[in-house]
């Protein structure tokens, strides 16, 4: 297993998250190429964190697949699985068919440090790397909000 530096994160987030502590996350994408949000800079990224015993995380992929097939050029969505058991997060996967990338995190120290109680928990930074918005929980009736948050930063230059 890989270590997803401490740094990356902090390079996405800039230095408005500069003083939050993040702990580095132990993760490996379903390619077995770590993913660096680093070289999403310049993107709006989209970060999520789901479980496979979630039901609105079901929800959610076919969702966000969509996001990410809208903006194929301005958004990254990019997945933190909370599992335990890799494999449970692997059919999960299976089911939702996604082709998402995937940073696995069975301690669940990325949540610790991001403060995500709830499944799923989105976070959604600006191209410069600042979190601008924070979804908790995923709602079908709030997929037209979620997508104005994610518009209003591609706007943005």
């Amino acid at each position: 297993m890989r270590t997803f530096a401490r740094r990356s994160l902090l390079a996405l987030a800039g230095s408005a998250l500069a003083g939050l502590a993040l702990a580095p996350l132990a993760a490996h994408a379903a390619d077995a190429a770590p993913p660096d949000l680093s070289r999403y800079r310049g993107k709006v990224v989209y970060l999520d964190f789901w479980a496979s015993w979630c039901g609105p995380c079901k929800l959610s992929f076919p969702w966000m697949q969509g996001l990410a097939a809208r903006y194929p050029n301005d958004v990254a969505v990019v997945t933190v699985n909370l599992d335990r058991q890799k494999p449970q997060a692997d059919a999960f996967l299976k089911q939702v068919h996604s082709t998402l990338p995937v940073i696995y995190d069975a301690q669940g120290a990325s949540a610790k440090a991001w403060k995500v109680a709830d499944m799923p928990t989105s976070l959604v930074f600006d191209r410069k790397g600042a979190m601008r918005f924070r979804h908790q929980g995923f709602f079908p009736g709030k997929t037209g909000e979620y997508e104005a948050h994610v518009a209003t930063l591609v706007r943005e230059h």
